[in-house]
């Protein structure tokens, strides 16, 4: 494909201009500026008109000549005041013609200016207007014009002899003032520049802050920020890789490819997220690294900086090859980023084409790090605050649910019955519809024990595993009159508590499923370990799945097999499953879950 105009146009301004952090220029930023500029020429007009009948060192033929020129110049400095005032909106068209003027007035006093005189101020004033404008380029440019201008003067003074003034050809006062001259430049320029990105980085936070919102989830938080952040540092994508302090789970999320989650492995496997993949390196330290060849085995250029912006003498990190693998790079900075007590991580920002030098882009990212995280913690904890009361209501629900609707709707199943073994009614029709409407009251009843189970929240300690899938097998049975039973050979179990709640939902859903669809009579439940993995089965004797053999989780993906929900709560926690299916025998899942019980 051929690249567009805009692309070419694109990458050469980005070639001859590389990309800086600028603070966003508005219109009241550029009018405030150009009013100060304006102000200050007119003082230094006036100044130097008022100066001149004390300098001595003038020839009485150019006090009239300089006087006019300052007479001029003053106008020129109301003139500019009055247009600003009255037209604010084209303070940046204006700042480009009072530039120029300005430069050539400063041109102009050449031939009035002696070694010591007051009107080498203007060329300062020129650059000082080009610093508060622009920065250190533009600086520097006009510094570069100033000396032209000087030289070109000397060059004609000498044939010119009306352009000369006493002791102004003189070679080494003309060194010394071009010193001067240069000095100032770079120092203004500097200081400028200083200025004005410490604005575009507050400008920049500003901005991250206030697209943080606590009406929105954490993963909506990060997609604002990390693709705001991208842009902010010109890069070609942001990965966050966060470790839950407490389960040392790892979790990746990326700009390009959202969450992955760090599931633990059966033997063969490879981690999608690796700890020691991803938080390599000090974690008090962040880092840029930069690629040096692609021919043969790359090396990389690594630069330490600690947290408080020093430069840290070590020896190189040495970054892993599953993650070059992954994420092969050329130019990278990493910074570690906690939140609370929580989660540690780092922040990678890959390919970043900020124009400054990679102690400064350290600085800044660490800056950014500390202003936002503790914004987008917030939005987590508000996250987990509304869950926490999603669930307490969920409870309260359930309550009323149990002591209201279900004890009225079991009251009129037992009515039903009663009315059902009366004598006018037995072997009537009446009694079919009446045994119709049992079975309807009997199956909501269920159902609302079902919901009721899924909206109270399963808190208990992973040690209260087992006895919590008996009881839960012994209630199912005694609801639905299914022969239900609970078999394992486990005296304790070592799993995360969300392993566990996770297993308790996949339990739930499983029974609820066989209660609806299979028509089953006996239903039984096992939990074990085998090998590296703990092992749960749900094995039952009704109809079964619409296929016959045994389908991997991949391949009931493939053809959208097995309940949804199961299969989205194993993939949560890193586990496998498989389905056996006997149409009209019965079917069995089973559920495998690593040893390590990550998710």
């Amino acid at each position: 494909m051929m690249p567009t105009a805009s692309r070419i146009k694109r990458r050469a301004s980005r070639f001859f201009l590389p990309f800086r952090l600028r603070a966003p220029s508005t219109q009241g930023e550029a009018r405030r500026i150009e009013r100060v500029i304006s102000i200050a020429r007119l003082f230094l007009a006036i100044i130097a008109l008022i100066a001149l009948d004390f300098d001595p060192v003038q020839p009485a033929t150019y006090v009239p000549v300089a006087r006019t020129f300052l007479a001029l110049f003053v106008a020129h400095s109301l003139a500019a005041v009055l247009v600003l005032r009255t037209r604010p909106r084209r303070a940046k068209a204006f700042a480009l013609v009072t530039y120029t003027i300005d430069l050539i007035a400063a041109a102009l006093t050449l031939p009035i200016a002696a070694s010591n005189s007051p009107f080498f101020a203007f060329f300062l004033f020129v650059l000082a207007s080009a610093a508060l404008r622009w920065g250190f380029r533009e600086t520097v440019a006009t510094t570069i014009a100033a000396l032209g201008l000087m030289l070109v003067h000397q060059r004609v003074a000498a044939y010119v002899p009306l352009l000369g003034v006493p002791g102004y050809d003189d070679t080494p006062r003309l060194i010394v003032r071009t010193s001067y001259l240069v000095m100032m430049g770079l120092l203004l320029g500097y200081l400028a520049e200083a200025s004005r990105l410490l604005r575009a980085e507050t400008a920049a936070i500003a901005t991250l802050l206030g697209k943080i919102r606590v009406d929105v989830n954490v993963t909506r938080a990060l997609i604002m920020v990390g693709n705001e952040t991208v842009k902010i540092f010109d890069g070609a994508s942001l990965m966050l890789v966060v470790e839950e302090i407490e389960s040392r789970r790892v979790f990746r999320w990326d700009t390009q490819g959202g969450w992955s989650l760090a599931s633990a492995t059966f033997a063969g496997d490879t981690l999608p997220v690796n700890r020691d993949t991803y938080l390599f390196g000090s974690a008090d330290h962040s880092m840029a690294i930069a690629r040096r060849g692609w021919f043969g085995r790359p090396s990389y250029d690594t630069t330490l900086v600690d947290q408080a912006g020093r430069l840290v003498d070590a020896p190189p990190t040495d970054v892993p090859e599953a993650f070059i693998s992954a994420h092969p790079f050329r130019h990278l900075i990493i910074a570690p980023v906690t939140f609370g007590d929580e989660w540690s991580g780092r922040i990678f920002i890959f390919e970043p084409r900020l124009n400054v030098q990679y102690v400064e882009m350290i600085e800044f990212l660490q800056t950014l790090i500390r202003q936002v995280s503790p914004a987008v913690f917030s939005v987590y904890l508000q996250n987990r605050l509304q869950a926490k009361a999603g669930a307490l209501e969920r409870a309260r629900v359930a309550r009323e649910l149990h002591d209201g609707v279900i004890q009225s709707l079991i009251a009129v199943e037992m009515q039903l019955q009663v009315l059902r073994g009366q004598e006018p009614v037995r072997g009537t029709s009446a009694a079919d519809e009446l045994q119709r409407l049992q079975d309807i009251v009997r199956t909501e009843v269920l159902n609302l024990r079902d919901l009721m189970q899924q909206m109270r929240p399963s808190e208990f300690d992973p040690d209260e595993l087992l006895d919590h899938f008996a009881d839960m097998v012994q209630r199912f049975g005694r609801d639905t009159g299914i022969s239900a039973r609970f078999v394992t050979d486990l005296k304790a179990v070592a799993l995360e508590r969300h392993v566990c709640f996770e297993l308790v939902r996949i339990v739930q859903e499983g029974l609820a499923n066989i209660r609806k669809h299979s028509a089953a009579a006996h239903v039984v439940v096992r939990f074990n370990l085998v090998k590296d993995a703990w092992r749960l089965e749900i094995d039952d004797d009704g109809r079964g799945f619409p296929f016959e053999g045994r389908l991997s989780q991949a391949e009931l993906d493939a053809r959208s097999g097995a309940p949804a929900i199961i299969r989205e709560r194993v993939r949560a926690i890193g586990g496998r499953l498989a389905i056996d299916s006997q149409p009209g025998r019965g079917s069995r899942l089973e559920i495998l879950v690593p040893q390590e019980g990550r998710g």
